[in-house]
């Protein structure tokens, strides 16, 4: 796996992301209906975050090249989480708790309350007129065709660093 593959995929995926969030493709993405506020964290906190492993692989930085191992796989799982299990099933009585917890742990919302609730609104407002491949469910989440190249090439990436470093 040639280094500049490693470092393209990264870069990549961060170009993806903060184009995909800032600027409106409707209705290919919801980045429309964000507010400034919602849109300067979800581009600030996932900028940062996803600029470590480019830095840490382009200055071969130890640390920064070990998260960026981690981080990807474990952004695929937050992704999945907000997309994909509500998608397959709607959470009710103790699967609705467990899935509150993993939401909480995803978006780094600890209020409380429904947060599966919150989530479900959000992506009305935000996403449910959007572009997808998917069929329609009433009342669900549906992964929308902006979040589904995003899973596949955050995949990629978390693969293609994964492999590098431990090959290297």
């Amino acid at each position: 796996m040639p280094f500049v593959t490693v470092i393209i995929c990264q870069v990549a995926l961060l170009v993806y992301h903060q184009i995909t969030t800032i600027v409106d493709f409707y209705p290919f993405n919801g980045a429309r209906h964000y507010t400034p506020k919602e849109k300067l964290a979800e581009c600030g906190v996932n900028g940062i975050l996803m600029a470590l492993p480019p830095i840490g692989f382009g200055w071969h930085l130890h640390g920064l090249m070990k998260f960026g191992v981690v981080y990807y796989f474990v952004l695929l799982f937050i992704e999945l989480t907000l997309w994909w299990l509500p998608y397959l099933v709607v959470p009710e009585g103790k699967w609705r708790a467990v899935y509150n917890r993993l939401l909480a742990v995803a978006t780094m919302d600890f209020g409380g309350g429904d947060l599966y609730a919150r989530w479900l609104a959000a992506y009305q407002r935000l996403h449910s007129n959007t572009v997808t491949i998917l069929p329609r469910r009433p009342d669900r989440i549906v992964p929308n065709l902006e979040h589904l190249l995003l899973q596949v090439w955050t995949l990629v990436t978390a693969l293609v660093t994964a492999f590098y470093y431990f090959r290297r």
